[in-house]
């Protein structure tokens, strides 16, 4: 490998970035940061991976990396120093649990804060455009920006009725929902420097996607309530952000202190997965084996904390679904009923050992249908 810098395509406000952000500087990784902006997108982003997605990274190798979970797991694989995931095959499935938790459901809360109060949905508005316009010289691609940032805040914010947030009662649930796991949080890490233990995991990579991009950086409520009440999950957050300093010694473990964060995720995320699980047990086995596989597996009438809801179920969350049970099936006889007996105090049981009748596997940023 040459000595030629790791190149990050990213911003701060976005919420599948920080993980990344915060995977290269625990590793201690050197790396660039490079804004988002739409010229990054149209010459680099696009050409390499076929869409506008971000976060990127460009390795120093010439390999090109995308999606977040890819990304931790390819640089991970690359440098072991300082590895983000533990030994214990127990304690790797509850990294990977808390890692899809974040990243596909308590996502929900972070749309409504960004997009429904009216000062936050200008704020992110504004946001969009200045990200996309940021460094820009060139008057047309400027001017672009301007449009394009209009166009993917108009887009974003249509899809709120889908994923359940045009009710008001949905809309109640998730401003109650931030604050409970805020405050659990912070409970947890009063007793716990880490979620895991004693230093960063790929648990703490995960939730750093759900606290730093829209929470603690947005103008909005509960970035008050934390730095104005949950002293211990700011400071893990400030930390997290600058993990280059942060140590590498230490044990990793499960405290008293994380049982009741995880029974409460699964009060309010287990049904939408279970129902998740079952939309792809329906549409799955019905696809051709090595095909691309369909992005969508229709609507799911679900719920969110006991309150109805119907959205979309995707393929991509049935396959991170399909990677937490691939890591609790992981785990050694030895291990199994002390994880079996984690799952029902905690509410998990029924999703992690979920039968699943279809596979999937992922290939140059697609997902194809597995052979079954």
């Amino acid at each position: 490998m040459t000595t030629k810098d790791y190149e990050l395509v990213a911003v701060q406000h976005s919420y599948y970035s920080a993980k990344v952000r915060a995977c290269l500087q625990y590793k201690r990784l050197p790396y660039q940061e490079i804004g988002a902006n739409i010229e990054t997108i149209l010459n680099r982003v696009i050409p390499a991976t076929g869409n506008q997605q971000f976060p990127v990274v460009f390795c120093p190798d010439g390999t090109v990396l995308k999606d977040g979970c890819d990304i931790v797991e390819a640089l991970e694989a690359r440098h072991p120093e300082r590895p983000i995931m533990p030994d214990d095959p127990q304690l790797k499935f509850v990294a990977t649990l808390i890692e899809t938790l974040a990243d596909e459901f308590f996502v929900i809360p972070m749309i409504y804060y960004r997009w429904i109060p009216e000062e936050t949905k200008q704020w992110g508005i504004n946001m969009f455009k200045t990200s996309l316009g940021n460094g820009v010289e060139n008057a047309d691609l400027a001017a672009m920006a301007e449009q394009m940032g209009d166009t993917v805040s108009t887009e974003i914010r249509s899809r709120l009725p889908k994923v359940g947030l045009g009710k008001i009662e949905i809309q109640e649930k998730a401003k109650l929902i931030t604050e409970a796991v805020c405050g659990l949080l912070d409970a947890h890490l009063a007793k716990t420097p880490y979620m895991l233990g004693d230093h960063p995991t790929l648990a703490d990579l995960g939730m750093m996607n759900a606290m730093w991009g829209h929470l603690y950086l947005d103008p909005c409520e509960p970035s008050m309530f934390i730095r104005n009440d949950y002293l211990h999950l700011n400071n893990w957050i400030t930390n997290m952000h600058s993990g280059a300093g942060i140590s590498d010694q230490g044990n990793l473990y499960i405290s008293d202190t994380l049982i009741p964060l995880l029974r409460y995720f699964a009060d309010a995320f287990a049904d939408m997965m279970s129902d998740i699980l079952e939309a792809a047990d329906t549409a799955l086995p019905n696809a051709e084996a090595g095909a691309e596989a369909p992005t969508g597996l229709g609507k799911i009438n679900t719920n969110l904390q006991g309150e109805t809801l119907t959205r979309p179920a995707t393929t991509y969350t049935a396959w991170r679904l399909q990677r937490v049970i691939e890591a609790y099936q992981a785990v050694p006889e030895a291990q199994q009923s002390e994880t079996d007996t984690l799952l029902n105090d905690i509410g998990f049981q029924t999703v992690c050992q979920h039968q699943i009748n279809w596979g999937l596997h992922k290939d140059n940023f697609k997902l194809y249908v597995m052979d079954q």
